[in-house]
């Protein structure tokens, strides 16, 4: 029987991946975590606050730069293997997370993922304010990481940090959702591509 917070956290996340928030009841939660409703109102009064501690474990933290690298590389050629790894090492939590009996429907893991992302937009009181920090947030360690290689030499000396910055998010983002679609994200594809941008990029 589960009896610890975080594994009713745990446990929670995997039904609100399969389920819509609405439907989600706090007795299935429940059986999913071996408890009783009872069991699961003494860590969590009312279902929005088990949603809330999900949310700030599986998206608030778990995209935090922090959560995935002590420190950014010191080039921008070196970032890039290390931001492909840090995504690469969340995949596997989540996909753990998910488990194999997601496969009915014959998605991935990283679709269930992004259901679960629309889910927080709609039912996260404030979680706009929390998305946009969490996005200029890794905005700003792009262009970091840009402007030094800018200023070593690394990469051209015209480069525009901003836009470039940009190149990179979206083309992550935008692979990340194509893919969600598909077979989920090939991190092999997406450092190819940040490789192709490089090379463009270079001295």
């Amino acid at each position: 029987m589960i009896t610890n917070r975080e594994e009713v956290i745990d446990k929670a996340f995997g039904v609100f991946l399969r389920m819509n928030y609405e439907k989600a009841s706090i007795i299935t939660i429940a059986k999913a975590c071996g408890l009783t409703k009872t069991g699961i109102v003494y860590y969590f009064p009312h279902k929005l606050d088990l949603f809330v501690a999900v949310t700030d474990k599986y998206v608030l933290r778990m995209h935090e730069p922090e959560s995935k690298f002590p420190a950014p590389a010191d080039t921008l050629a070196e970032f890039i293997g290390q931001y492909v790894a840090g995504v690469d090492a969340s995949m596997k939590r989540i996909a753990g997370m998910v488990g194999d009996n997601l496969s009915q429907h014959d998605c991935s893991p990283n679709f269930y993922y992004f259901h679960f992302l629309s889910q927080v937009r709609m039912y996260y009181p404030g979680i706009r304010q929390k998305i946009e920090r969490i996005f200029r947030q890794d905005y700003e360690l792009w262009e970091k990481v840009i402007r030094k290689a800018k200023e070593s030499g690394e990469i051209r000396s015209g480069t525009d940090v901003k836009k470039a910055a940009v190149l990179f998010r979206q083309m992550f983002f935008g692979l990340s959702y194509e893919q969600a679609f598909l077979n989920g994200l090939n991190v092999e594809e997406l450092e190819e591509n940040f490789r192709h941008i490089y090379s463009l990029l270079k001295a």
